[in-house]
């Protein structure tokens, strides 16, 4: 049986010691997440491509930096999940760049999102 785009990222394997981000939207078809470097010294020398794996599902990301694990401690990541409005897989893409990781979100449909991810149990 054929498998369609994932509704969601795959978990990650054990802990992840989460990273901080921000996000914008240039437009209505896409939103941006940054993850930078500066916020742990660690990532300070910047990160090689191979290092990196990102996830995409419908409505959740999941962004392992997988050379920081080495001294026993769990690796860098950062697993968002329930975007405000379904993405596309197929079409997110990310980048990285020399201070910063970023990674772009195709919107299923183009709208404004006022919130990145669904705010649960808050008016």
């Amino acid at each position: 049986e054929e498998e369609g785009p994932r509704d969601e990222a795959p978990k990650a394997d054990g802990d992840l010691r989460p990273l901080t981000y921000s996000w914008d939207q240039p437009n209505d078809k896409e939103a941006k997440i940054y993850v930078p470097f500066d916020q742990s010294e660690e990532l300070s020398a910047g990160v090689a491509d191979e290092d990196v794996s990102v996830e995409f599902g419908e409505w959740s990301l999941l962004l392992v930096l997988k050379k920081h694990s080495l001294d026993g401690r769990p690796p860098l990541g950062l697993r968002l999940g329930d975007f405000q409005k379904r993405v596309d897989p197929e079409r997110c893409s990310y980048a990285i760049r020399s201070s910063r990781i970023t990674i772009k979100l195709v919107k299923q449909e183009k709208d404004h999102w006022f919130h990145l991810l669904q705010t649960k149990g808050k008016h």
